[in-house]
């Protein structure tokens, strides 16, 4: 059967690219996570000076799945909320502490993608609900920032394969491959140490991460990558990073696995940013080497006169043993306030493998609505 978006998406691309580039008013990405917290997303920045800094975010989201003979007529509604406190007792010290719950499902409970349609639902693991602590860090740093390093349970995500223009599924793509490279396989949150150097406009990085929770089954290899990144080679802003990291296979602790990637944001005008991610990889045993890549734009709509707007549209495809898959996701991020937004998106898989019934995945389109409210 012939889709018709499969030849309207270049329009779209263009549709979104050329009013982007007459934009007149600067524009910036969603900013980056400030020297004193490790976080992909640092919703609503304290000054550095304060002692204390408590934060919340309350986000929810609704997919509902067509032409799916699995999921469709279904509604899949999720939700979490994050409390964040960020303690500061010396210049050189800080304490994060993240504590979330957790509810709901999300549409992979039927549809068993590759790719993951809904990362933060995926964490709910099929319980219902759930609350727990996601993170408690300790990070210092000395020669004026320029050596960081991080302790306690960490995420490996929030130090490694980062990218400005994909990596929050709250404000930017829902789809997991086109937050986070899917060869990268971090182990849950749990034990680790995360080094980093600033040198100049590089960066260089180490982390060692234990294979489950704190108190979880921690046996095998250990989770280990290193990272080299580099900001700011051209007029305009961006990063370019090149990852590496060895651990244990997921599903087998005494089999080696291995894989390497990079990944790039670049504005390529004040309102227009583009991204990449590509990796390779491999575990012990297998005959097959895993790829996967994505790459998308995202703009800022200042020819409505919606400055704090973004639009985004990515592409994703890899394949693994289990198959392949590909993945086009767009949304529109409308800001109403400071701490209020609410974000529309549609995935559509072209092509694709239900993991949990081993049947191939055509033509699933999946709309959704997302509202993310800060306090």
């Amino acid at each position: 059967m012939r889709v018709p978006g499969r030849r309207l998406l270049p329009a779209w691309l263009l549709a979104l690219i050329l009013p982007a580039a007459a934009g007149a008013q600067e524009w910036s990405p969603p900013p980056t996570p400030r020297a004193d917290v490790d976080q992909r997303v640092t919703r609503t920045p304290k000054p550095p000076e304060d002692f204390l800094a408590v934060n919340s975010a309350l986000f929810g989201t609704l997919q509902w799945p067509t032409k799916s003979s699995v999921a469709r007529g279904t509604t899949f509604a999720s939700g979490s909320l994050d409390v964040t406190v960020t303690l500061r007792p010396a210049e050189w010290m800080r304490v994060f502490i993240d504590v979330e719950g957790l509810a709901g499902q999300g549409p992979d409970q039927r549809l068993g993608t590759l790719s993951r349609l809904n990362k933060n639902a995926d964490d709910v693991l099929g319980k219902g609900e759930t609350v727990r602590l996601m993170k408690l860090v300790v990070r210092t740093s000395w020669l004026d920032e320029r050596f960081v390093v991080s302790l306690g349970k960490l995420d490996p995500e929030d130090y490694f394969d980062r990218n400005v223009l994909a990596e929050d599924e709250e404000t930017q793509f829902l789809n997991a491959a086109l937050i986070s490279n899917p060869l990268l396989k971090p182990p849950p949150n749990g034990p680790g140490l995360a080094l980093r150097f600033n040198a100049g406009d590089w960066r260089y990085a180490l982390g060692v991460h234990g294979n489950d929770d704190v108190f979880g089954d921690l046996r095998g290899r250990p989770f280990v990558i290193g990272e080299v990144g580099h900001r700011n080679p051209f007029a305009l802003r961006g990063h370019y990073r090149l990852w590496t990291r060895v651990s244990a296979a997921e599903d087998d602790r005494d089999r080696v696995s291995w894989a390497t990637g990079v990944s790039f944001d670049q504005l390529i005008t004040p309102t227009l940013g583009v991204f990449f991610r590509a990796g390779v990889s491999r575990s012990e045993g297998e005959r097959l080497t895993s790829y996967a890549w994505s790459a998308g734009v995202q703009v800022s709509p200042t020819w409505l006169g919606r400055d704090a707007d973004t639009i985004g549209v990515g592409y994703s495809e890899q394949r693994e043993p289990e198959g392949r898959e590909r993945v086009v996701e767009a949304y529109y991020r409308v800001a109403l306030t400071d701490q209020l937004s609410f974000i529309a998106n549609v995935q559509w898989l072209p092509t694709g493998v239900n993991t949990l019934t081993g049947a191939t995945t055509r033509n699933v389109v999946v709309p959704g609505l997302r509202a993310l409210f800060t306090f």
